[in-house]
């Protein structure tokens, strides 16, 4: 039985029209807000300037500048941030081809590949959650927050 491919624009309209893709998405929206809340809590308990309003990429910068995350901390840090900005500043520019395939496929898309897009953003937001329960808990007094 051949495989009746999907255009990609075509795919992002179904992704779009997806509830439990939507679902996810905003999963991870809502769960990397928390987390640059709980990295500003952290930056401010270890007394480290931070804009007020600086977002996830920032504040990770601000914890590698001061030296306070791993080799590990930081490849995980840099991992999830890359992934966040992807969905959220660069999906639709995948599907129009506008950039190039790099985190999430494009071409010889099906639309049951959308349950691909699902898990995705649900392990994202559950990685969010995680690293916030982590960052949460962490002594600020610690050299390193992972």
């Amino acid at each position: 039985m051949p495989f009746d491919f999907v255009e990609p624009e075509e795919f992002f309209r179904q992704l779009n029209d997806d509830k439990e893709f939507c679902a996810g998405l905003g999963k991870v929206m809502l769960a990397a807000g928390m987390l640059e809340t709980k990295l500003r809590s952290y930056l401010k308990a270890r007394s480290i300037d931070y804009h007020r309003t600086a977002t996830l990429g920032g504040l990770v910068k601000k914890l590698k500048d001061a030296d306070l995350l791993t080799e590990n901390g930081k490849s995980h840090f840099d991992d999830i941030t890359k992934k966040r900005n992807y969905l959220a500043h660069n999906l639709y520019g995948l599907f129009s081809k506008e950039l190039e395939e790099t985190i999430l496929p494009r071409e010889n898309l099906v639309s049951i590949d959308a349950s691909i897009f699902i898990d995705r953003v649900e392990t994202l937001a559950e990685d969010f959650m995680f690293f916030s329960s982590l960052v949460a808990k962490a002594d600020p007094l610690k050299a390193k927050l992972l």
